[in-house]
């Protein structure tokens, strides 16, 4: 009866937690470059960890979360860099996703000997770049950005 109690308290907390994370992934799909003010992708995504002035200009500042990273220029958020959910993790699935759309690949050049062999795919039309580490055939980054 105690087993079945555990049982029970185990299933709901991991249920608990994937509704949060799930929940979290939506909060930050509704942060749209170019149309979502500072603030209220502040409220959606809660006080950031860290908040720094871009090197692209004083208008222009980013603020980091453990999860998303956003870019902001003169109130506006500019692009959402964020970790791919688990079924983006894949090459494959952003190929099969976007298969007859118009796509471009570039190596990304790397400054540091960090061992990682980076590519950038991107699909302009969508304001969309992902970026795939081919050593350990994953998706490692989204970044949204707003299509000019």
């Amino acid at each position: 009866m105690l087993s079945m109690k555990v049982l029970i308290f185990t299933f709901q907390f991991l249920l608990l937690l994937t509704l949060s994370s799930c929940s979290r992934q939506f909060k930050i799909a509704k942060v749209v470059p170019g149309q979502t003010h500072v603030d209220d992708a502040l409220h959606l995504l809660d006080e950031p960890i860290y908040a720094e002035v871009s090197t692209l200009g004083r208008s222009s500042e980013i603020y980091i979360w453990d999860d998303v990273s956003v870019q902001v220029k003169e109130e506006m958020v500019m692009a959402v860099h964020r970790k791919p959910a688990s079924h983006e993790e894949t090459l494959q699935f952003w190929h099969q996703y976007y298969k007859d759309k118009t796509k471009s690949f570039q190596k990304v050049s790397n400054n540091f000997d960090t061992g990682e062999v980076l590519w950038q795919m991107n699909l302009p039309h969508y304001g969309l770049s992902v970026i795939y580490d081919e050593r350990n055939d994953k998706v490692i980054k989204v970044v949204k950005y707003e299509i000019r």
